[in-house]
This record gives structure tokens, sequence and C-alpha cells, in this order.
């Protein structure tokens, strides 16, 4: 069974789908640069994503633009963002190495932090194991099945860890010494069953059963949020460069979607084998359960906040109300949710009628935006 196309289901064209996907492809990739824009060539093969509101470029952006080429079978951009992928932003020798430069320069491309954010990781094996497939090139595979090893076994060295904690078997915030914790968004367990498949390691297996016990523990109980960062126990974590991150905000938007993409692809993979399925079927209709929770939470209390406690409390600060990201993460994790679902429509309608992002903090909304249009629109069936 292909993953659904959600859009259909509420009644939008294929014309007006595919309008939809490339009004905002020429947004962010060919619009105008001031407001619009967010990718930038360098050279004839290479290109960019930038962090507007931050000026800097970012492995999360990189690895989205990345996804979002691969699933709209440009590889012309595919090639360009990950030649400056590999030529700017990976760490070609010592502790570090085969790790990507979370953050570096868009004046003269150096590193500003040679340390790995690992969504970056992720996205970048992600978007590889894709293009992979939709492109049929097998140099692809081979340079995400390396990433996907380093990540999984790179020997701990100096002040560097290996990415998936040895110990605990859960990705970690940072490798860096003294980030033994992590961010309930970078556990992508529909990513960590694609390495698997991808390397036939079966280690992969259990960092995603433990990623699923996890997500129990750091999920609400009453509301299905999440924190930005937490414990390996799931006890959310305020740290001292991001005070409210033991809250729900920017990073935690992403939770919803990342466990909508594994409940699709659970469902899909039960469509085609029955046998040896009981376990993944319960995971599925965990996740399931947890994306109605978190998504009947805000639906009853529109207009819903973007930012607050994981037990729905005020946040520490003043909070914005939903942002684009939020949106569209919310939208794309319908793509669980059975046909007819009641939740489906209203966060499905939500992200199709949003504007799309422009301005300073266009990147991330942005970003996520077109993430979620390719959900909703049945292109993440790869």
């Amino acid at each position: 069974m292909p993953m659904r196309n959600i859009f259909l289901e509420i009644g939008k064209s294929p014309e007006e789908i595919e309008a939809k996907l490339n009004k905002a492809y020429t947004h962010f990739f060919e619009g105008d640069k001031d407001t619009q824009r967010i990718c930038f060539d360098k050279s004839e093969d290479e290109a960019y994503i930038v962090d507007i509101g931050h000026t800097d470029i970012r492995s999360e952006g990189m690895s989205y633009g990345m996804t979002i080429a691969a699933l709209l079978k440009k590889q012309d951009l595919f090639d360009k963002l990950w030649n400056f992928a590999q030529r700017y932003m990976k760490n070609k020798v010592g502790p570090l190495a085969g790790y990507y430069s979370w953050q570096v320069s868009t004046t003269d491309f150096t590193m500003m932090d040679p340390g790995p954010a690992p969504d970056g990781e992720e996205y970048f094996a992600a978007a590889l194991l894709y293009a992979a497939k939709i492109f049929n090139c097998e140099k692809y595979k081979q340079d995400a099945i390396q990433l996907i090893n380093d990540m999984a076994h790179k020997p701990c060295e100096a002040d560097v860890h290996t990415m998936m904690d040895v110990d605990v078997g859960l990705v970690r915030f940072s490798p860096m010494d003294g980030n033994d914790f992590t961010d309930p968004s970078y556990n992508t367990v529909a990513f960590y069953r694609m390495y698997g498949e991808a390397t036939g390691d079966e280690i992969w297996k259990r960092i995603a059963d433990n990623s699923v016990a996890y997500l129990k523990k750091a999920t609400h109980p009453v509301t299905g949020l999440a924190a930005d960062y937490s414990e390996f126990n799931g006890t959310p974590k305020s740290t001292p460069w991001h005070k409210e991150s033991d809250c729900f905000c920017g990073d935690a938007w992403r939770v919803v979607w990342n466990m909508g993409l594994d409940a699709a692809n659970i469902t899909d993979g039960l469509e085609r084998a029955d046998a040896q399925c009981a376990g993944l079927a319960a995971v599925r209709d965990w996740e399931v359960s947890a994306i109605r929770k978190l998504l009947g939470y805000l639906n009853e209390r529109r207009p819903y906040l973007a930012d607050m406690r994981v037990d729905g409390s005020a946040f520490p600060r003043e909070a914005r109300y939903a942002t684009g990201g939020l949106i569209a993460m919310n939208g794309a994790a319908t793509v669980a949710l059975p046909a007819g679902d009641p939740l489906i429509k209203p966060f499905a309608e939500d992200l199709w009628n949003m504007e799309i992002p422009s301005g300073t903090w266009r990147y991330y909304d942005g970003t996520l935006y077109m993430l979620g249009l390719l959900a909703c629109s049945g292109k993440f069936n790869v």
C-alpha cells in the first residue's frame, strides 16, 4: 500500500497539489533573494541552504534541502547540496572525521563549529537512501552506508563519543563530551529502520526499539507533548544555552512527524507481510495513539500555541501562536491516521491554507513547510 496522499483525501485535485508544491519550491529555491529564497549557488556544482535569521549554514537545513531535492526528483540540486556538504561541512581528519559541522559561515564557508548536530547526519543519511532509489544511484547508497556506520560504530576518541550512545543505545544530543542526553526530535525511528535495511546491521533494530521505548517516556501522558531536550530517561532538560529546552518549542515540533512517518511506513510494511509483525503493529498503534493525543490536545485549544511546558502549562516567557513549522509538522503527522479520522482534515487544511513562510525567519518554518507538503502529497513513498 503506497503512502497516502492526504491532500487528495481532503478534496484537493492532483493539479492543485502539484501547483502547491511547485509554488513552494519556486519560492524557496528560485525566489526573491531578500524575502523568499533560502538556497543559493556557490559555484556551478555547489549550493547551500541559509538560516536567514542567524546568517549561517546548518547541517540540518542542508540535509532537509537534500531530502526535498530527492523527493521532488531534482538530481542536479541534490548533487550541488551534497557536494557543498562534503567539501565544506565534513570533518576530514581528527576525532570528528566522518561527522559534519553543524554550522558553517556564509562569508568564507569555514566551520564556525566543527561539532555535529545529529539531526543533520540522520537526514543526510536518509536523503542519500531516498536518492539512491529515486535516481537509481549506488554511489548515494554507499555514501549513506559510510555515514550510517560512523553514526553507529565510530570509536570514541579524545572528547568525541559515538553518535549513538554506546551505553544507552539512543542518539546523543551531540557526540561531543558532556552531551550525554538527547533531543526527542533526533529520535528518527523510521530512518533507523531504513538504515538497518540498507546495512543489514542489527544495531539499528535495537536503536529503533530503544527510541520507541524512550519516546513513550518523553511524551507527556496527557498532552502528548515532548520537550526540546531531555535526559535519556525522558525527563525534560533545561540547558544553559537554551533555558526553555525543557519545554515544547522549536525542536519538539518535529516529534509528531517522526512518529507519523514511522507509523505510516509500518502500516505499509504490514500490508506486504503479516508474519512476525505483531511487535511492529503494536508500535504503530502506540504511535498513532500518541499522535492523536497531541493533535487532539491542540485541536481543543485553537488558536493553539507553539510554545508551552510539556504538561500544557504556560511557557516561561511570551509564547508564540502556532508557527508555520508547527502547523507543517502537525499536518505531516496525519499520514499515520486511518482514513476518515476526524483529526486529519483540520490539521491538513491548516497546512494547505497557510501562507508560504517569508522574511527573516523563513528558513526553519520554510523547510518544515516543504517537508509537510511532501508528506501530505504522498512524496515520502519511496
